[in-house]
């Protein structure tokens, strides 16, 4: 695990077992608030080791940004005094489908083995919930595209934006909706003052990167639409769709050691079938 300052009082730690996983924490006298946990228990176990060693307050929160088993494994490995805090829709989500994911993922690694699933207790549901903590605020706000529960966290005072997976190297919606992830991120430009985003998968995004990334990812989902469709129009099919690779719809293939390229092929798949699928239901209302 690996672990950085964006603040003198925001810490971001990096998971060295999987795709570059992130959670952070907020550390006040008054007490911490983390958010989101990493992959496996052994290195929840150290984050959660080091914040109490920085002789600040105890964890009082713990956000789940949203429902996915590699940012919420480690909820059960927090103290039972330690509060779970998400958008209603984490909430259900993980109600409903966490335990089969964790069931799944146990199938493939013993790393997780002693996790059980635990579930948010306060949760949000319209607007916004700001969280205080010394003199911290913690704004969160749905922010879906990834997901439909995805959920992100502004620090006001630092002007720190906790993304989770709402902002990664590439934009990933197999499990949400394109077109609100592309309004979503036009939103964190047009809301939020920022100094750092830290996204949900590897490095810290410093001011001056923030605009011209968000803006690539952006124009990543409008060129991987306008491809696919004309590989649908052209009637080319699955050749054409290995030969769109992640670098001719404007991103790199380096991040994440190239774990971008998979997260690319399956948006691939996903949009083609989709669209394959949306354009029958075009054909089938005009006859």
């Amino acid at each position: 695990m690996r672990r950085e300052r964006v603040s003198d009082d925001i810490y971001v730690f990096t998971s060295d077992l999987y795709a570059q996983v992130t959670a952070s924490a907020i550390v006040t006298k008054e007490g911490i608030i983390v958010i989101d946990t990493l992959p496996f228990p052994s290195e929840t176990r150290e984050m959660i080791a080091y914040l109490n060693s920085t002789g600040q307050g105890p964890i009082k929160y713990l956000v789940n940004t949203h429902w996915h088993g590699d940012h919420t494994n480690g909820n059960s490995i927090f103290a039972p005094t330690v509060e779970l805090v998400s958008h209603q829709r984490c909430q259900q989500a993980l109600s409903e489908f966490g335990a089969a994911e964790l069931a799944a993922s146990k199938e493939t690694t013993n790393l997780l083995d002693g996790v059980h699933i635990r579930i948010p207790e306060v949760v949000f549901e319209e607007g916004e919930m700001v969280l205080h903590m010394g003199n911290k605020s913690v704004e969160l706000a749905l922010m879906p595209g990834h997901t439909f529960d995805s959920t992100v966290a502004y620090v006001r005072e630092d002007k720190v934006l906790i993304a989770s997976d709402t902002v990664m190297p590439v934009p990933y919606f197999v499990w949400g909706d394109r077109h609100v992830f592309k309004e979503t991120l036009r939103e964190v430009l047009q809301k939020y003052n920022l100094e750092s985003i830290v996204q949900g998968h590897g490095e810290v995004l410093l001011r001056g990167e923030i605009p011209a990334s968000i803006e690539s990812s952006i124009r990543y989902l409008n060129i991987l639409e306008d491809r696919i469709n004309d590989i649908i129009e052209k009637k080319r099919g699955e050749r054409a769709l290995a030969k769109l690779t992640i670098d001719s719809c404007g991103k790199s293939r380096i991040p994440l050691n190239g774990l971008v390229q998979d997260l690319h092929r399956a948006n691939v798949q996903s949009l083609y079938k989709l669209l394959l699928a949306e354009k029958s239901v075009e054909v089938e209302q005009k006859v």
